[in-house]
């Protein structure tokens, strides 16, 4: 199954109606792809960076995605384990 994660999910200055997906003491903010890129990398995870692509929620920002192909981890879980990363890499 694939997997999208966009930078929005995880921002703690967005709010939920705008694409935030975890709470915000579980955010981050302004988090970049390259940080969530080291993130999985550092959990040996595979993925893909897009940098030229834009959340639809914010369609005028470049801000990037990245996809997870055959992930077999929730994404909620794995959301809070980059988040947690990009906390501890800071």
């Amino acid at each position: 199954m694939k997997t999208i994660i966009w930078p929005s999910y995880i921002d703690a200055n967005i709010t939920r109606k705008f694409g935030r997906k975890l709470s915000k003491a579980e955010s981050v903010e302004e988090p970049k792809v390259k940080e969530i890129s080291q993130a999985l990398r550092k959990h040996k995870i595979e993925h893909i960076v897009e940098h030229d692509k834009a959340f639809p929620a914010t369609w005028w920002e470049k801000s990037g995605r990245i996809i997870i192909k055959d992930n077999q981890t929730p994404k909620m879980e794995l959301l809070r384990l980059i988040s947690k990363s990009i906390k501890q890499s800071r």
